[in-house]
């Protein structure tokens, strides 16, 4: 919890949940009132909105095969601007990458070249991350130290690797702070810190899904073609003009108030399968701050990949945990009857000193129409599941202590707060080594933890053992419970790319106040 007040070539198809009524110039400016007035209940903020229409995928951008777009490379415009859209019936103001609060799904494939141009409308820097992708941070790529001021632009162009993984990743504001230290620059020698505008960003709009290659063609053939579905959830907090919960000088966004969780831009779609259909559904937490527990009453989800890497062992479960930023691709099979059930995001607490959630419905599942041949179950390993890392020599250990203020408004890792010029550790990584980073969190609240470039295996959870199942990029670290810390072992494998490899808490606020680093990597 944070509690301070302070395109060209671009393909959209399927019909988008969410329509732009106009961009920044039609925003009327927010009026403060007096006082701290209670937040909206969830009712009151979702009056106007019609829950249960037909569940939407977002909108695709992808390269096309044919004569007048040939080859795999893919060239899109993101316009970063504020934005009058509407959310599933109802006018919102917030801010949009294509005019939309679903902003579309980017489609890439292993081996191409993508080329985005940001361009800048909003009256704050901005910039992109690519959550996940194992691309270089350095140059034109995946460099979250570039910055984007009000009025300019910048064009990015990721290379992605021949044998990329294959699954969900997303994208995203990483903007580390309002203004650039020299427009279109990077970095900012000597400042010390400042805060960032993430949470801001992230929570009025900036953030959509990305797909690297089809992680169907990975499962054996009768999977193949089965129906895949994106859902990308995000929460708004909206006032009673409609505007979207911002951080300045008189409104602060605060996680554990009312929230209306949105799939798609939609409120509680109704999903159809047909009776033994099995589906792939592509899971991914793109909001701010808050926590999603999935579960899909009286189901269970096979986990075919996490955080955009297939797994070495397929696993079930009846619910899966994500942070912000998490992301799992899983096999839902319907019964053999007609029916409905529900999708929710049950009921959860992320520790004393955090948030406590209510059990909220996501969407409806509906049941009907011919039975489909029911498929047989998954198991073992998916091909191209990286090797694991347990037997691996360990080039150096490291300890990553994750701390904050009592009062939840400033954090910390190592003790210190994120400067662009210092990273917490004076000996960088060393290109084709593993490491092992044990993450202390001595704070009341469960943190999730992030690491750019590169997914990383979990060894152990609070001293437990994890058997090898899977690589990931975010793992929530444990709270401290009766002065004992949570604690999360991991290993990395620090492979092909160069340069400044950032780690933080993926709680947008906590980022944004200085539970940021990164560790130098070196050839």
């Amino acid at each position: 919890m944070f509690h301070a007040l302070t395109a060209v070539a671009l393909l959209l198809s399927a019909a988008v949940g969410t329509e732009a009524l106009a961009v920044s110039p039609a925003i009327p400016p927010v009026v403060p009132t007096a006082g701290t007035p209670q937040p909206p209940s969830v009712a009151d903020q979702e009056k106007g909105m019609r829950p249960g229409m037909p569940f939407r995928d977002p909108a695709v951008a992808q390269a096309v095969d044919d004569p007048a777009h040939a080859g795999p490379d893919l060239t899109i415009t993101l316009d970063a601007a504020r934005t009058r859209f509407d959310v599933s019936g109802r006018e919102v103001y917030g801010e949009s990458y294509t005019g939309s609060f679903a902003a579309p799904t980017i489609r890439v494939r292993p081996g191409s070249t993508v080329t985005i141009q940001l361009v800048n409308r909003l009256p704050v820097a901005t910039n992109l991350h690519f959550h996940g992708l194992h691309v270089s941070p350095e140059g034109r790529s995946d460099d979250p130290f570039l910055c984007v001021a009000p009025g300019a632009d910048t064009t990015y162009r990721l290379e992605i690797p021949a044998d990329h993984a294959q699954g969900t990743f997303w994208y995203h504001s990483h903007a580390m702070g309002t203004t650039c230290p020299v427009p279109g620059s990077t970095g900012g020698s000597g400042m010390g810190f400042m805060p960032g505008d993430v949470e801001n960003q992230i929570f009025a709009g900036l953030s959509g899904a990305l797909i690297v290659g089809d992680d169907r063609t990975l499962l054996p053939a009768d999977l193949r073609n089965i129906t895949a579905h994106t859902f990308v959830l995000k929460d708004v907090q909206l006032d009673p003009t409609g505007h979207i919960a911002q951080n300045t000088a008189t409104t602060a966004i605060n996680s554990n108030d009312p929230a209306v969780r949105l799939v798609n831009g939609q409120l509680r779609p109704v999903l159809s399968m047909r009776p033994n259909e099995t589906q792939l559904w592509r899971l991914a937490n793109a909001g701010a701050d808050i926590f999603y527990q999935l579960q899909l009453d009286g189901y269970h989800f096979t986990v075919i990949g996490e955080d955009g890497t297939p797994v070495a062992r397929v696993t079930s479960a009846d619910r899966l945990l994500l942070p912000p930023g998490k992301r799992y691709d899983v096999l839902v099979t319907a019964t053999g009857s007609p029916g409905r059930t529900m999708l929710r995001t049950v009921a959860y607490s992320n520790g004393p000193q955090g948030d406590a959630y209510p059990d909220t419905p996501l969407a409806t599942v509906n049941v009907e129409g011919r039975p489909a041949h029911r498929l047989p179950d998954l198991s073992g390993a998916v091909p191209t599941a990286p090797a694991d890392l347990s037997a691996e020599p360990v080039a150096r250990r490291r300890t990553v202590d994750l701390s904050e203020s009592a009062d939840g408004n400033t954090f910390y890792i190592n003790g210190e707060q994120f400067t662009m010029d210092r990273s917490v550790f004076a000996t960088p990584a060393r290109i084709g080594t593993v490491e092992e980073w044990t993450v202390v969190n001595h704070s009341g609240e469960d943190h999730p933890f992030h690491l750019h470039t590169n997914a990383f295996q979990v060894m152990s959870v609070n001293g437990v053992a994890q058997p090898y199942t899977h690589r990931q990029d975010t793992v929530p670290v444990p709270h401290a419970v009766d002065g004992v810390p949570g604690k999360v072992v991991f290993r990395v494998q620090f492979a092909d790319y160069p340069g400044a490899w950032m780690f933080h808490c993926h709680i947008a606020a906590h980022e944004d106040h200085g539970m940021m680093s990164f560790i130098d990597v070196v050839r």
